[in-house]
Parts: C-alpha cells; sequence; structure tokens
C-alpha cells in the first residue's frame, strides 16, 4: 500500500515534465579526496544503512531525519530552514539529509548540496522503496519531503509528511535535545 502511493507519487511528478539531468562519471561516494571546496559527500545507503548511522548517534546528539529530492518542490523550499538548524545546534544536533532523488539525477542532487553549503556526509537512497520506507518509519506513506526527530536517548519527538517552518524544526529539536 505505502510503496503504491509512492510510486503514483514519483509517477506523477514525472508526468509533470520533471527534468532528468545526464549522469556524468564521477568519484566514487566515501573516497578520501574531498575538500572542504568540493562537493560534499553523497554515499549511498538502504534502510538499515540509514538506521544504524541514526542508532550511532544516541547518547551524543539529537537526530532530524530528512528524506528530500530535487523535484520536490515542498522539500526545495524547506531545505534551508533545516539547513539553518543544523548551524543552529553543531554540537546538539546531526541533520541526516537523503536524498530520494532518481539515479539519473545523482549530480543534480550534489549540485543542490553545494547549492546550499552542505559541509556533512549526506545520504542517497537506494534499495526498494518499501523496505527503505519501513526501515526509516513505520508510519511514513512514502511520501516526501519526510521528517522524524529523534531525541540524543534515542526515543522519536515528532515526525512528519509535509513542508515545515524553522519554527516547528527548532521546537522539535529543542525538545529533542532536552528530552
Amino acid at each position: 500500500m505505502y510503496i503504491k502511493r509512492f510510486l503514483v507519487v514519483i509517477a506523477g511528478i514525472m508526468l509533470l515534465g520533471a527534468a532528468c539531468s545526464k549522469s556524468t562519471e564521477k568519484e566514487a561516494p566515501g573516497s578520501s579526496s574531498q575538500t572542504k571546496t568540493e562537493a560534499p559527500l553523497l554515499k549511498d545507503a538502504n534502510g538499515d544503512e540509514i538506521k544504524n548511522v541514526i542508532a550511532s548517534y544516541e547518547g551524543d546528539k539529537a537526530v532530524l531525519v530528512n528524506v528530500w529530492a530535487t523535484w520536490c518542490i515542498p522539500c526545495v523550499e524547506e531545505f534551508p530552514e533545516i539547513v539553518e538548524i543544523q548551524r543552529k545546534y553543531p554540537d546538539k544536533l546531526q541533520v541526516i539529509f537523503i536524498s530520494a532523488d532518481f539515479p539519473e539525477n545523482r549530480d543534480k542532487a550534489v549540485e543542490f548540496l553545494q547549492k546550499h553549503n552542505v559541509d556533512w556526509i549526506t545520504y542517497f537512497k537506494t534499495g526498494k522503496d518499501e523496505p527503505f520506507i519501513n526501515a526509516i518509519s513505520r508510519e511514513w506513506s512514502g511520501a516526501l519531503p519526510f521528517t522524524k526527530v529523534i531525541a540524543i536517548d534515542g526515543n522519536v519527538i515528532a515526525h512528519w509528511e509535509k513542508k515545515a517552518s524553522f519554527d516547528t524544526f527548532d521546537k522539535h529539536v529543542k525538545q529533542a535535545i532536552n528530552p
């Protein structure tokens, strides 16, 4: 059921003329020759790998997970707000961006991250949709954007499938930092 909704959203966007950029060869994700002036690291990750990344921050930092895509207008609109939240709480919060762009749009996702000065590791969704969606949140239908805020103690503070304001992100992150 969730996968069907996700695929309907994807198909609708494609029918509306979402532009696909040509993919080009690039350095493999995770290579060590990256500098601050190069593209941020965009690592391939499936749902289970993202769960492990989230779990690695438990007891240390709150986590804000945001699944987005360059073709998703609400995602693009809220993106700067999330970057600002990460900059506001650098020692207490880790934003985990996950691009749900199509593989042929990976370069476009990297360009978007560069444009917004994202200088921390981000992820590129791999694997089948339904297992990925369920690994991130069983409450998530697959619609974008999707955000989940997790407290330092590992408890989920909030999750939603829609664009949010800076104030909404800030409110939930404050709760996550001080559970």
